[in-house]
C-alpha cells in the first residue's frame, strides 16, 4: 500500500537521522520498521552496515570500558559525581529534546478536539487525515520519548476518531464538553486538560494508528498493560490462605447449583427453528409456511387453539431470529466501512457500500406479508 511505503521511507528518514547523531541503536530500529512497512534496497543495505558497524564498535567499547574503568578509579568522589551526572543528561538529552517536551505540553493542555488536531471546525476529512498522519508520527511512543507522549498520542488518535466519523463529530459539535464518559477531564491551575482512555472506544490509540498506516505489529501498549494487570491480580490473590479463598468461592457455588437446578425443572422447548440431533421432524406453519423441527415423538396439539399458539410462538421465535441475523449484518457492514475509511481504501469502501443485509430484507418482506 501507498500508506506503507510513505510510513517506511519517514522511517528510512528517521534513522539517517539517528546515525547522524550517532545513536546506532535507535537507528537499527527504524531501518526494521522501515523495512517491516515496505521494504527497500536502501534500508536493507543500510541495516547490514549498521549491523557491522555494530559489532566492531562492540569489541572497541570492551576495550575502551577496561580502560576507562582502570583510569576511574584514581578519580575523586565529586569528580565521579560530576561524572555521572553529565552522562545522565546526555543520555537524557538523546531520548528527547525540550521541543518535544514542549510539543507534548501543547497537545496535554489543549481545550478541544479541534485543538488537538490543529484542524477548524470545517476541515474536511482529508484535512484530518493529514493533521492526523502528521501528529501520529511525531508523537508515536516509539519516537517521542518526552514525558507525557503516551497521553498525547492517544489523545490524537481519540480526537480524530471522533472527528473522522459523522455521527460523532455531531455528537461532539453538539454536546462538546459535556460528553462523558468519552473523555476523562483533569483541572491543571485552572485549565480543563483531556486524557482519553483506550476502553472508549472501539479502537484503541495504538490500533488506529495500525489501521491507518496498515501497520500489524506487535501487541499494543494496552494490551500488554492489561496482561499486566491481570497478572499481578492473579497473584496477588493467590497469596491468600484457603479459607478466605473458600468463602470468597461460596456466592458462586451456589450460583452454580441454581444454575443446574432450574436446568433440571426447565422442560425442554417443543421445537426449533433448525435442525439437530433431536429435533429432526420437519413441520411448516399453516400461515406463512415458516418451517421448523420437532421431536420423533412429538404429539400434535388436539385442538386448533393449540395448534395456534405453538405456531404463533414459531413465527415470533423466527422475527426475533431475523432480527438477531439482521443486526449481525449491518454491523459487519458498517466495520468494512469504518476500516475503510481508516485505512483510505477506496476498493474496500466500494466493496463495503455494496455489501448486502439478505436477512434484513428477507424479514421487512415478511413483516409488511404478516402485518
Amino acid at each position: 500500500m501507498e500508506a506503507n511505503k510513505d510510513a517506511s521511507l519517514h522511517y528510512l528518514e528517521l534513522a539517517e537521522k539517528a546515525i547522524h547523531d550517532n545513536d546506532y541503536e535507535r537507528a537499527i530500529r527504524y531501518l526494521n520498521k522501515s523495512i517491516d512497512l515496505f521494504p527497500t534496497h536502501k534500508a536493507k543495505d543500510l541495516l547490514e552496515r549498521m549491523k557491522n558497524s555494530t559489532s566492531k564498535s562492540t569489541n572497541n567499547d570492551k576495550t575502551h570500558e577496561s580502560t576507562s574503568s582502570s583510569n576511574n578509579d584514581h578519580s575523586t568522589t565529586n569528580g565521579n559525581a560530576s561524572h555521572a551526572r553529565h552522562r545522565t543528561t546526555s543520555a537524557s538529552n538523546n531520548e528527547y529534546s525540550a521541543e518535544e517536551v514542549e510539543a507534548v505540553r501543547k497537545i496535554k493542555t489543549c481545550k478541544d478536539l479541534y485543538e488537538i488536531l490543529g484542524v477548524s471546525k470545517t476541515a474536511s476529512e482529508a484535512d484530518l487525515k493529514k493533521a492526523y498522519r502528521k501528529l501520529a508520527l511525531q508523537f508515536h511512543p516509539d519516537k517521542c520519548k518526552a514525558p507525557g507522549a503516551t497521553d498525547a498520542f492517544k489523545a490524537i488518535g481519540k480526537a480524530f476518531s471522533i472527528l473522522n466519523d459523522p455521527k460523532k463529530k455531531e455528537q461532539y459539535d453538539q454536546y462538546g464538553h459535556a460528553m462523558e464518559p468519552q473523555y476523562n477531564r483533569r483541572s491543571s491551575g485552572g485549565r480543563q486538560q483531556y486524557y482519553y482512555a483506550d476502553e472508549d472506544d472501539d479502537f484503541s490509540a495504538e490500533e488506529i494508528f495500525n489501521l491507518f498506516f496498515g501497520n500489524s505489529g506487535p501487541a499494543t501498549r494496552t494490551s500488554r498493560r492489561r496482561q499486566h494487570t491481570n497478572t499481578y491480580h492473579f497473584t496477588t490473590h493467590s497469596t491468600q490462605n484457603s479459607t478466605n479463598t473458600l468463602v470468597q468461592l461460596l456466592p458462586y457455588f451456589f450460583l452454580f447449583l441454581i444454575s443446574i437446578i432450574g436446568t433440571l425443572l426447565v422442560s425442554e422447548p417443543q421445537f426449533q427453528l433448525h435442525r439437530t440431533g433431536k429435533y429432526n421432524n420437519l413441520r411448516t406453519t399453516r400461515t406463512s409456511n415458516i418451517e421448523y423441527y420437532v421431536k420423533p415423538d412429538f404429539h400434535p396439539p388436539k385442538t386448533d387453539s393449540e395448534l395456534d399458539s405453538l405456531e404463533s410462538s414459531v413465527i415470533d421465535e423466527y422475527i426475533s431470529d431475523m432480527r438477531h441475523q439482521c443486526y449481525r449484518e449491518q454491523q459487519y457492514k458498517e466495520s468494512m466501512v469504518w476500516r475503510a475509511k481508516m485505512m483510505s481504501d477506496n476498493n474496500l469502501y466500494r466493496q463495503a457500500q455494496k455489501q448486502t443485509t439478505p436477512s434484513c430484507t428477507k424479514l421487512n418482506n415478511f413483516l409488511n406479508s404478516y402485518a
